[in-house]
């Protein structure tokens, strides 16, 4: 059943102990697991509670007091007994469709009610529950999944991770780097793949010329089965199974669950606009509690009234639950912006009162401690050796890897190569290839089992090789790790820090150069961290790796190795979202940050001109910056990468908001082109340099 098979369908038989009219079937193996007559009452009553929640969840979207929401009916077989071969201490990672693995694992009927109510979900703990929140992004659950069973893996816990997804999902890119890193690192990890044989309305032929899904596990190295997903007994055995293999240490395993989902995708969704009424009929023929009804009965374990007795009691509940949660007052405005980060910024508590004040509303109060208050700079103590930029980021690292034994550094080529800059040399012989691990080429993977390692309570640093390859892990960045937070209340904090060289300067390639941090500063829940020194590098790198809050930071490649600075030896921190004033002066404020700081020094020398470097791209230093425009009436901003909606149209508006009426002279951007970057031969066309700048300071000083 194990073993490694060629692409045949034939090779992938439908593995099945229940036949439609209830007796087992000819797989001869029921006997391998005990069939107790407490576990398979369990069963029913779970796939009835778990049909009738769904119908009345349905009742109420119609109703309009839900949300749109996707229905389960007739996938109650899939979920339910694979949810009940689990151990306590595995740890579930569904997708949007797996209600009954929540009831069956323990989430009280009012927390999964509340999510798709559309409120705050406060009450899903994921720990305690040990369920993931619901992943909207199809397949993006998958390499979190990897993560965690990574970690549970290195700490030699006895627990697997499971997750969830349907055949839709397998053409995404984060099944194969959730298959991809399983394998390679042959996690403790179950995949379940519902195969309803539609994401939506494309049918399984549109969507891959696999015969099977089973059969993609081949090409990832581990075992797939398929299964009659409309039979509990058996997906509650291929599941025991899978999972008893990843506790022996044998790796992940794919199953592939042969389904039907009776209704549309969504309430939103038509079925009869692609689905015959005769197919549907067809598989209501092999209704997964009908079947097992039969079954019972000729057990002599069958009740009439049981399933009755069930849904009477589903029916209850739900409706005690609507009750008590419309019932409920809303949160007031202010949970709208609890829980972005670790404390709320000043900032976000101003777009709070704006917004409360234009609808009459008293201002909401906050207590000091939860509040984002930014730290005093410490004056450097200790010894300190000169450093470039790149060994004060490898002393930073190392510092952390030595305190915190769960960082886990990981990235391409970071180990034996010690990366393409060098950056993490000399790691991986200290603290090993668990610790230090060269991935597969797949920047959503590495960032997104990054994910699934914080949950686990590991301290990852992830690195993207370059500035242009970050893009395929937007989704992972953008959906996930800056909102996670946010999504759970709280209840789960991913302190990732994702690192990766950054700028153009050096003559590289394209696709080399990219300054991609606006992206990240529009992105809600992120830290972007930008440094322009030796010193700095290495106090705001010990911060972000030590911060709650999943912070991206971005290296100036050109600034690697350009110079050397006295740098601490010792541990030191130096404090997110405060910039530093590099050159006091009375005519003009100059903000810029990363590869531009020594260019805007070299054109300000000998001028009275404040030259800021923020640092902090965001959350970024504001008062610093207004105090500095208040006292010279005069604002010139200077950034490497294209003008629009970047890091100097934000702090231009909000000088302009702010402090109008201190300026003497219209406010001044010198960016780079609105165009994607050049090839390295015609770079200097593009570069800023301190020439360019020497002349934005003489038209802002006119």
């Amino acid at each position: 059943m194990w073993q490694t098979r060629t692409s045949l369908e034939s090779d992938y038989p439908t593995f099945q102990l229940l036949s439609q009219s209830g007796d087992l079937a000819g797989d001869a193996v029921a006997g391998d697991v005990d069939f107790s007559e407490s576990l398979t009452s369990e069963m029913y009553r779970l796939m009835v509670l778990s049909r009738e929640f769904d119908r009345r969840m349905l009742a109420l979207q119609r109703q309009g007091r839900i949300g749109t929401y996707p229905m389960l009916e007739g996938q109650e077989a899939v979920q339910i007994g694979s949810a009940l071969a689990l151990a306590e201490n595995d740890f579930v990672f569904p997708s949007y469709r797996e209600h009954g693995v929540q009831l069956a694992r323990g989430v009280p009927i009012d927390v999964v009610m509340s999510y798709w109510r559309g409120l705050p979900n406060q009450d899903w703990d994921v720990l305690k529950y040990r369920m993931g929140i619901t992943a909207v992004p199809i397949a993006s659950q998958l390499p979190h999944a990897v993560g965690y069973s990574y970690v549970t893996k290195l700490r030699r816990e006895d627990s697997v991770a499971v997750t969830y997804f349907g055949d839709g999902a397998t053409s995404e890119v984060d099944f194969h780097s959730g298959m991809n890193f399983a394998g390679v690192w042959r996690t403790p990890t179950v995949f379940i793949c519902a195969n309803n044989l539609y994401a939506i309305s494309v049918h399984y032929d549109k969507q891959t010329a696999s015969e099977t899904i089973a059969q993609k596990a081949v090409a990832y190295g581990f075992p797939g089965v398929r299964v009659d997903g409309m039979d509990v007994l058996a997906m509650y055995q291929v599941t025991k199974l899978a999972t008893d293999r990843a506790r022996r240490g044998e790796g992940p395993t794919l199953i592939e669950a042969m389904t039907y989902r009776y209704g549309a995708h969504a309430t939103a969704d038509d079925a009869r606009r692609y689905r015959s009424a005769e197919e549907e009929d067809s598989w209501r023929q092999r209704d997964p509690i009908e079947r097992f009804r039969r079954f019972l009965e000729k057990r002599g374990q069958w009740d009439e009234q049981a399933g009755a007795k069930v849904a009477m009691e589903v029916a209850d509940q739900v409706e005690a639950a609507i009750t008590e949660i419309e019932a409920r007052p809303l949160p007031p405005r202010a949970d709208a912006i609890r829980h972005a980060y670790h404390r709320i910024l000043p900032s976000l508590i101003e777009q709070l009162h704006r917004a409360e004040d234009a609808n009459s509303e008293p201002r909401s109060e906050f207590a000091p401690d939860e509040i984002w208050e930014r730290e005093l700079e410490p004056e450097p103590t200790g010894p300190t050796a000169t450093m470039t930029m790149a060994e004060a980021i490898n002393a930073a690292l190392r510092q952390a890897m030595e305190t915190e034994n769960e960082a886990i550094i990981l990235g391409e080529d970071v180990g034996i190569s010690g990366g393409v800059f060098r950056i993490t040399e000399g790691l991986q012989e200290t603290f090993g290839e668990d610790r230090v691990i060269d991935t597969p080429l797949n920047e959503s993977g590495i960032v997104g089992t990054a994910i699934g390692m914080a949950m686990a309570g590991a301290r990852p640093i992830a690195e993207i090789q370059f500035d242009g390859f970050v893009y395929p892990a937007f989704d992972q960045i953008v959906s996930h790790l800056g909102r996670f937070r946010f999504r759970t209340r709280g209840n789960v904090t991913v302190p990732v820090v994702v690192r990766f060289p950054s700028g153009a300067g050096i003559g590289a390639h394209e696709h080399h150069c990219d300054s991609p941090e606006a992206y990240f500063v529009h992105a809600p829940g992120l830290v972007v961290v930008c440094p322009s020194t030796p010193y700095d590098a290495k106090g705001l790198l010990a911060s972000a790796l030590m911060s709650p809050d999943p912070v991206i930071f971005l290296e100036p490649k050109v600034l690697y190795r350009a110079g050397r600075e006295e740098v601490p030896t010792e541990h030191f921190q130096l404090p997110l979202g405060r910039a530093r004033v590099r050159q006091e002066g009375n005519d003009l404020t100059l903000v810029t940050y990363g590869g531009m700081v020594p260019q805007a020094l070299t054109a300000a020398a000998g001028r009275s001109i404040e030259v800021i470097d923020l640092r902090t791209l965001f959350p970024w230093d504001r008062e610093t910056v207004i105090a500095s425009v208040e006292k010279t009436g005069r604002l010139l901003l200077v950034q490497e990468p294209q003008g629009a909606a970047g890091v100097a149209a934000e702090v231009a508006a909000v000088v302009a908001e702010h402090c109008l009426f201190s300026l003497q002279a219209p406010i001044v951007r010198l960016t780079g082109f609105d165009a994607p970057w050049p090839q390295f031969a015609i770079e200097r066309h593009a570069l800023i340099d301190h020439r360019r700048i020497g002349a934005a300071i003489d038209q802002a000083l006119k």
